[in-house]
């Protein structure tokens, strides 16, 4: 039997953020049985495997009522093994917090969760068009906490326009104060798609965003956070089993509306859209809306593309040998250090790692 990792998107949302591009589904509620009923159905049409992580995201997972997503979790139980340490997480806004839910969570098995705060300033919060505010944001963790949660991620959005370092140094004092046991990293982008776009907002320039970031990591430092991924801390021992997944290339399975899986060497997507993926789940026909077969020279780039993005490097011996002059470049430049063997981006190399990536290919 495969053992892989398990990714399941809830596209439900009581309302677009501002820089949102994801696969949502807006003033949909209504639908979430029909959309229950055809992801258990997608589920049934899956080859049985050993699950060693489960990732409710979104969309907003939290806004399934208990009966369905009890439903879910009993079908994922009855196709796929999962293993005794399974990590089994799931996205939730702060507002959609209560103590009924959370133990509930609690419940259904759910051992870590990730709740998005975004921010501990209500001017940001506002500026992102999020319905909760710190206070909101203060008692949700509290419940979590008091439901017997140990492994919560929090997300910290930087980079406003205009954001200063003592605006920052705040936000990021405050969130870490909360003493979650992982945060993740989110740079405001204006992304296609989203009411940020649409507005044609303009960020602050690379310089002050590549201060602000070493900031963010000296001030996390403090705070007993380590740095393991470009834009992951967490204390030690509770580094995201679900995210190494897809950093280290192992396969995971996507499932929902716009979910994204890969098997090895093939990636494939669902259709995003949702009435086309309800129709074709029901009917119990395929839901993906398209593949890539990937080369064995693609497999081995992604597996350097990403394990640069982790502080652990990868082997140097992993490069390919038609890339390993401009690797040696970048080490001389200060980007690439080689330690033991093992090639690991430096914090100035963190700092333009997309667009190394983008030279490498």
């Amino acid at each position: 039997m495969n053992t892989s990792s398990l990714y399941i998107h809830i596209p439900f949302c009581n309302r677009k953020c501002l820089f949102c591009s994801f696969t949502i589904a807006v003033g949909q509620e209504h639908r979430r049985e029909e959309y229950v009923t055809a992801l258990i159905n997608e589920i049934k049409n899956n080859e049985s495997q050993s699950i060693k992580t489960i990732y409710f995201g979104g969309g907003t997972p939290s806004m399934l009522d208990e009966a369905g997503l009890e439903r879910l979790m009993n079908a994922l139980r009855n196709k796929f093994l999962f293993q005794n340490d399974i990590e089994m997480t799931i996205e939730a806004n702060p507002e959609s917090i209560n103590r009924a839910k959370a133990k509930f969570f609690k419940a259904q098995g759910f051992n870590r969760i990730s709740l998005g705060i975004q921010s501990m300033d209500d001017r940001y919060l506002k500026f992102l068009g999020r319905t909760h505010d710190v206070k909101v944001a203060r008692e949700a963790f509290s419940i979590l906490r008091e439901t017997g949660f140990s492994n919560i991620n929090l997300d910290l959005m930087y980079a406003f326009p205009g954001q200063t370092q003592d605006q920052l140094l705040d936000d990021v004092r405050h969130i870490s104060t909360l003493n979650s046991e992982h945060l993740s990293l989110y740079t405001l982008t204006i992304e296609p798609h989203s009411r940020f776009f649409a507005t044609q907002m303009k960020l602050d320039d690379d310089e002050k965003l590549a201060e602000h970031y070493v900031l963010i990591g000296r001030v996390l430092r403090e705070y007993g956070f380590g740095q393991y991924e470009i834009s992951n801390f967490s204390k030690p021992a509770f580094e995201s089993a679900h995210n190494k997944n897809y950093w280290l290339g192992e396969t995971y399975l996507g499932l929902g509306v716009g979910a994204h899986g890969f098997t090895g060497h093939q990636r494939y997507w669902n259709t995003s859209n949702l009435q086309e993926y309800i129709q074709k789940a029901v009917s119990g026909n395929s839901v993906i809306g398209g593949f890539e077969d990937l080369t064995q020279e693609q497999l081995i780039m992604e597996k350097v593309l990403f394990g640069l993005r982790m502080n652990e490097g990868i082997p140097q011996d992993l490069v390919p040998e038609n890339r390993r002059e401009q690797i040696q470049t970048w080490v001389k430049d200060g980007f690439l250090l080689i330690d033991k063997k093992r090639l690991k981006t430096t914090v100035r190399g963190q700092l333009v790692l997309d667009e190394l990536s983008l030279r490498l290919i």
